[in-house]
């Protein structure tokens, strides 16, 4: 079947009622967060909100000496990315080696007064459209993230109840408080491969069946062939075209109102 646009924003490439099957089989919601339900990367955003504090309010005056440091972090994060614009890519161990260096010795308290303030800038009417869909079934994230990130979404939007993201690791500093020592490699997701192996694992553990995936990038690719795999659905939300065909569903937009319109239709809530 070609696509077709079943409502602004909203184009499938199988039959409604197909898709509505699919959707009633669903037990398990697993949804991307940077650039998805966080209109950025959240890890970039907490660095900066992180450094912004250590800069103009710091819990103690010498904690503003790690200030330079995540300068440097910060300066060498815009260089990669600026590569990425000229089609190069930087390899996932060395993006992580750099994270590891720039927030090493940074106090746990930091990382989570910053990741607090993230889930209120999500997407409009993205909590909303997770509310419904817990509805359905259990509703988590899948994220390239860091847990301390995901934590603060389970406190803060009702419905999620589960998350899968990269582990940090905070011990002991030199005045007793917690701070930042690196990655939990046992908990590492580094790639959309990691990111399909951690659903997987959650399915076998909880005893669910049929994920339903919502995601925007080449990383969430091989989750949505999980999702497509087990009788689910895989969403896209503004994916890039080339990777239109690795989703059931494209939901494009500046926010969630298509997405909650979409989740509206498969649920039988609202009419095409």
């Amino acid at each position: 079947m070609a696509w077709q646009r079943i409502g602004p924003g909203i184009a499938v490439s199988r039959p409604l009622g197909e898709l509505r099957a699919a959707f009633a089989r669903t037990d398990l919601f697993a949804l991307d967060l940077d650039e998805c339900i966080f209109p950025r990367i959240s890890q970039e955003t907490l660095g900066r909100r992180i450094a912004r504090r250590l800069l103009r309010r710091p819990a103690r005056a010498s904690d503003r000496r790690l200030f330079a440091r995540l300068l440097v972090g910060g300066a060498y994060r815009a260089l990669t990315k600026a590569k990425r614009l000229a089609g190069g890519l930087t390899p996932a161990a060395r993006l992580i080696a750099w994270y590891e260096w720039t927030m090493r010795g940074v106090p746990e308290h930091y990382f989570v007064e910053a990741a607090g303030t993230l889930p209120r800038q999500s997407h409009a009417l993205a909590a909303e459209c997770i509310a419904l869909m817990a509805e359905h079934a259990p509703t988590g994230l899948a994220t390239l993230g860091l847990d301390v990130v995901a934590r603060a979404y389970l406190e803060q939007v009702p419905g999620l109840t589960f998350f899968e993201a990269n582990t940090l690791v905070f011990e002991p500093g030199p005045r007793g408080e917690r701070v930042f020592a690196g990655y939990d490699p046992a908990r590492l997701l580094a790639n959309g491969a990691a990111k399909r192996q951690s659903i997987e694992r959650r399915l076998t553990d909880t005893g669910a069946g049929v994920p339903t995936a919502v995601g925007h990038n080449e990383d969430d690719v091989p989750l949505a062939r999980l999702a497509r795999e087990r009788g689910g659905l895989a969403i896209g939300f503004n994916p890039p075209p080339r990777l239109h065909d690795a989703f059931d569903a494209v939901v494009t937009g500046p926010d969630w109102e298509p997405m909650y319109a979409l989740v509206a239709i498969l649920e039988g809530v609202k009419n095409e």
